[in-house]
Order: structure tokens, then C-alpha cells, then sequence
């Protein structure tokens, strides 16, 4: 039975969310969570043979591999075709996971569609735990959207890894990407950047066009060999596809890997799935004013509130953070405004290894805080595996790893407040 009666939003992600703690049943090994994706499709009545009847783009990579996403979805979509787009993790609400045309499901569509697919997978259980945890009920309900939406391509951003995680339950793709790979999820893909891009190359499939952004020697052997195995087009970009410089607002770094990694896949896409109604031809003048209009909250995104700048990056590995840190001096390097760093770190990550990089910014006040925006915090983003109070813990852990850095004498302050809400509040 569902968390409560009702079949609205709320109860939907109430639901949804006790799905982050459940018992996964009897998988056992990597292999057995595409065998449990593919019972829970069936379940749906999406089989295999269906699932193909998807034009899918499928991206993956360490750092990156959302922004493509995004500005792959907008490009096609200012084409002319009907896009739909899954992406993790949400900023704010489960549904912007789930977007049907650039727009996110609104929250009566999510819940009939949540509903229906609970309702499937819920009365075809055959044990007590026989129900998809957290993130594979989202991708059975993404693939069950898309395909009731009659879209022309959907563009789908791996979870973590590729060979293994729950995405790649589809068989076909019209084109894959790649953006840059580093150590990251070390415990799930091997502690090594080859174990890593062994992993990341397993989207590839026969007779796909596969594109990476340029690699280190030994990644790139790797792909090389992945691309063999499984009989696809594979091409590294070594130059910068986008070459917009006037009024961009792309850091040079972007247009360097994510930007011209969605060119060539958006590309791709349209000289194999010419739609004949729109009559479509690719466009670079098109596909750079999309990307430049592409709206991709919290990935290099500078808002203005009040009299605050908000410089807003969701950077998760050593290399990304350092590309921020470079990015936000680079951007402030003018400017004699208070500096305030506002840190939170989920998973199992080094917070040493980041703080390290984010030193370089001279930052006046470094605050911690946990994963909530607000006291009251919406049941979209509560995190079932990691209590509030644990998160505090560790944001005490942080601050005083911050004021043990060498050389930090200069620097004013440190905090811990339990939301972004209260920090802005006291500051």
C-alpha cells in the first residue's frame, strides 16, 4: 500500500521517497540491476521491442554530462522536434527530472503518471520488497512518460557509471557523449580512471554514433576499445566546436567540452532521424543561440538577488571544483565585494579534497550547512539515508577542517547553520 491514501503530488513523493531506504530485494550483483529494470518495465507493459521504438541520445561522464543534456534537449527542441529529457538530481522538486518539451511535468501529470506505475509494479509483486528503490522507479516512470508523450527523441543523462546503472536498460541509441571522466564513485566503478571508463563506455551500442570530449591517453584507449567491442562510430573532439565568442555567456572551459560535445550529438541526431514534417536542417547559428538561452540551474549560473551575486555550481569531484574555483575568480577578480562561501557536500566524498581548491578564492566567511533550503523543508528534497542532525555533524567536521588549512589566518570567519535559508538570514 502506498505511504498514505491520498493520490496527489505530495503523497506521490512521500511515496516515492520511502522507496530511498527500501531493501532491494534479492539483486545480488551489477548485472542483476538491468534484469530488475527490465521485470519492472515489463511490469508496465514496456517491453524490450518497445523500449527501442525510443530515439534515445544517452550521455554519461564524470563531470559535465547534464549541461549536454541540456543544451542537446534545447538545440533540438528550437529544431523543430518533440524532446523529452531525464536528468539527476533535482534542485528543488522530483519533477524536474521528468521534462516533456523543455518544461518539467507539471505536478497533476507526475501524479497520474506516478500512480499508474506504482499501481502496476505495486499489485505484481511477488514478495514483500519486489518494488524498484529510489532511482529505478524514477527511470520505469521516465521511459513508461516518454513513451505515452509521443516525443520525437529523448535526451538521458546516466545515473553513475553506464554499463550497469538502470538507464542502460535500452538497447539502441541514436548517439552517445561522453564529457570529461575523473575518479568519482570509486566504491561502485573502481578506483582507477580505466575501471571508471570502462563503465562510462558501456552506453555504447552497434551502430551508434559515439562522441567523447578529449580524454587523457590511457581513457581514451579504453573507449577506443569499448567503441570495437560493441561496433560503433566513436570520434574524440579535439577542437572546440563552438566558436561563439561575441556576447557568450558559456565559460571557455564549457564551450570546450559540454557546448561542442551537444553540437556533435545534436548533429548526429538530425543527419540519422531527419523528421520529415519539420523539414529540418541542422543549424549552427540556431544551436548557438539555444545554447546560449539554455537554462540549466545550478551548473555555472550567476543569479542576482537583491543586493547579493549568487554564483551557483553543483561541482562534486576534485577536477570540477577546481574549474569553479577558477571560474569564480575569474568572474569576481574585480571586484572588492564580500566573498562568503556557502558548502554542501553529499555522499561519500573528501571534503578536504575540495576546501584544498576552494581556498584559492579568498573567501571572507566560509558557511556549512546541510542539504535544506528552508526549516520546513519540502518532502522533495528529504533525504531519507542522511539525518539532518548527522549532516550538521559532519558540517562541523568541515568547518573545522576549513580553519585548519594552511595559510588561513587571513580569513575571517567560519559558521554552521542548519539551511541556506538561515544563513542568509544572519548574513
Amino acid at each position: 500500500m502506498p505511504v498514505n491514501s491520498r493520490r496527489d503530488y505530495q503523497s506521490a513523493i512521500e511515496t516515492l521517497n520511502s522507496f530511498q531506504t527500501k531493501a532491494q530485494g534479492n539483486v545480488s550483483g551489477d548485472s542483476d540491476k538491468l534484469t530488475e529494470m527490465r521485470k519492472y518495465l515489463h511490469r508496465c507493459g514496456i517491453t524490450l521491442e518497445k523500449l527501442d521504438e525510443l530515439s534515445v541520445i544517452h550521455v554519461t561522464g564524470t563531470h559535465g554530462k547534464g549541461s549536454t543534456c541540456a543544451y542537446c534537449e534545447c538545440i533540438l527542441r528550437n529544431h523543430g522536434y518533440r524532446t523529452g529529457f531525464y536528468s539527476s538530481p533535482h534542485l528543488l522538486e522530483v519533477r524536474e527530472r521528468i521534462r516533456i518539451d523543455g518544461k518539467p511535468l507539471s505536478k497533476d501529470k507526475f501524479a497520474q503518471h506516478f500512480w499508474d506505475v506504482y499501481d502496476m509494479l505495486n499489485d505484481q509483486k511477488e514478495y514483500e520488497n519486489d518494488m524498484p528503490v529510489y532511482f529505478r522507479f524514477l527511470t520505469t516512470l521516465a521511459f513508461y512518460i516518454f513513451l505515452k508523450s509521443g516525443i520525437d527523441v529523448a535526451i538521458i543523462e546516466v545515473g553513475i557509471g553506464g554499463e550497469f546503472d538502470c538507464t542502460n536498460v535500452i538497447r539502441k541509441t541514436v548517439a552517445a557523449g561522453i564529457t570529461p571522466i575523473s575518479i568519482d564513485h570509486t566504491a561502485l566503478l573502481g578506483t582507477t580512471v580505466e575501471s571508471i571508463a570502462w563503465h562510462k563506455g558501456g552506453i555504447m551500442k552497434e551502430g551508434s554514433a559515439v562522441f567523447s570530449v578529449e580524454q587523457s591517453e590511457n581513457i581514451l584507449n579504453v573507449l577506443l576499445d569499448r567503441s570495437k567491442e560493441r561496433k560503433c562510430s566513436f570520434k574524440m573532439l579535439k577542437e572546440n566546436l563552438y566558436v561563439l565568442d561575441n556576447g557568450s555567456k558559456i565559460p571557455p572551459h564549457v564551450k570546450k567540452t559540454n557546448a561542442s560535445l551537444a553540437l556533435a550529438l545534436s548533429e548526429a541526431y538530425m543527419e540519422r532521424n531527419c523528421n520529415d514534417e519539420t523539414g529540418s536542417k541542422f543549424s549552427f547559428e540556431l544551436a548557438a543561440r539555444s545554447i546560449e538561452k539554455t537554462s540549466w540551474p545550478g551548473r555555472y549560473e550567476i543569479k542576482h538577488i537583491k543586493n547579493i551575486r549568487f554564483f551557483l555550481d553543483g561541482a562534486h569531484t576534485v577536477g570540477s571544483i577546481k574549474t569553479c574555483s577558477n571560474w569564480f575568480k575569474d568572474e569576481t577578480s574585480t571586484s572588492n565585494r564580500t566573498k562568503a562561501l556557502i558548502f554542501n557536500l553529499t555522499g561519500p566524498r573528501n571534503p578536504e579534497n575540495f576546501l584544498n581548491e576552494l581556498a584559492i578564492c579568498d573567501f571572507d566567511v566560509a558557511i556549512f550547512i546541510p542539504n535544506v533550503g528552508y526549516e520546513k523543508e519540502t518532502a522533495d528534497t528529504a533525504n531519507f539515508k542522511l539525518t539532518t542532525d548527522t549532516q550538521l555533524e559532519r558540517c562541523q567536521g568541515y568547518k573545522e577542517k576549513w580553519l585548519e588549512l594552511e595559510g588561513n589566518s587571513h580569513r575571517k570567519s567560519a559558521e554552521v547553520f542548519a539551511s541556506f535559508a538561515q544563513a542568509l538570514e544572519q548574513h
